[in-house]
């Protein structure tokens, strides 16, 4: 593995790399707590079949620097990333998100599909904050901040501080993705989307959303991993990777 600064758009991103020397492109991008839990489990399998791995420390997160508030918005990150791949040289890559990760994926893809050759969502990229009865639209950025710094306060580490995962998840809130579905599936840009199904009680908000998400993208590959939460690659990395590695093969 090996890690660089690439400069995009005024700032800088650190890009973690993995392969064996010319693989095919694959770009992670990933969830809201950040990349160091869930890339290394990613990387071996899939440079062992053959593919080179980008994972970006996404601005604010790990190495890289916080952007002003208004970058964190996903139509801004979705530009950032679309020069980050054309600057690594790798367009079109293939694109797999995780949670946040999978909605700024679907950001890219909508607006900048060229760059894009595949995407692959975890548990992500589906679901808007609305679709939960339980959310809250009035709540602020200085509440859903110092929510985080309770949590953290009680053990829950992340790679970005709560101020940093409050603005992206706040700003990812007001971008919701169901928007950008037709945009999509104009697109043709093949798509896979492996969702959790814990807790139950979130089982009929989730199936909703997925249901309006297969009418949408009706070429997708949609699946469903039973008894598994949100954390995909946490609770479930061997079907993960028989899925992706799987879906890869005849992406090739």
């Amino acid at each position: 593995m090996q890690a660089d600064y690439v400069e995009v758009e005024g700032t800088r991103i650190l890009v973690h790399r993995w392969d064996d020397g010319g693989g095919h492109p694959v770009l992670f991008w990933h969830g809201g707590g950040g990349a160091s839990g869930e890339t290394p489990k990613l990387a071996p399998f899939l440079v062992e079949a053959g593919h080179s791995l980008y994972a970006p420390d996404a601005p604010g997160y790990g190495g890289s620097p916080t952007l002003d508030p208004s970058g964190y918005r996903p139509s801004a990150l979705a530009e950032l990333a679309a020069r980050l791949i054309d600057s690594l040289g790798i367009t079109p890559a293939v694109w797999i998100g995780s949670s946040w990760g999978a909605s700024i994926g679907m950001h890219t893809a909508a607006r900048f599909p060229t760059r894009i050759r595949a995407l692959a969502l975890l548990d992500g990229g589906y679901m808007d904050a609305s679709d939960d009865p339980d959310y809250d639209p009035f709540l602020d950025l200085d509440a859903r901040t110092a929510e985080l710094r309770a949590r953290a306060e009680q053990g829950e580490s992340w790679d970005a501080s709560p101020e940093v995962i409050a603005l992206a998840m706040q700003a990812a809130d007001q971008e919701p993705c169901s928007g950008l579905l037709p945009a999509v599936n104009l697109s043709g840009i093949p798509v896979l989307l492996m969702r959790a199904t814990e807790p139950p009680e979130y089982e009929s908000i989730r199936a909703a959303a997925f249901e309006r998400f297969r009418a949408a993208l009706p070429g997708a590959e949609v699946i469903a991993l039973p008894g598994t939460g949100h954390h995909l690659l946490g609770e479930a990395a061997p079907e993960v990777e028989r899925i992706l590695l799987d879906w890869l093969r005849r992406r090739a």
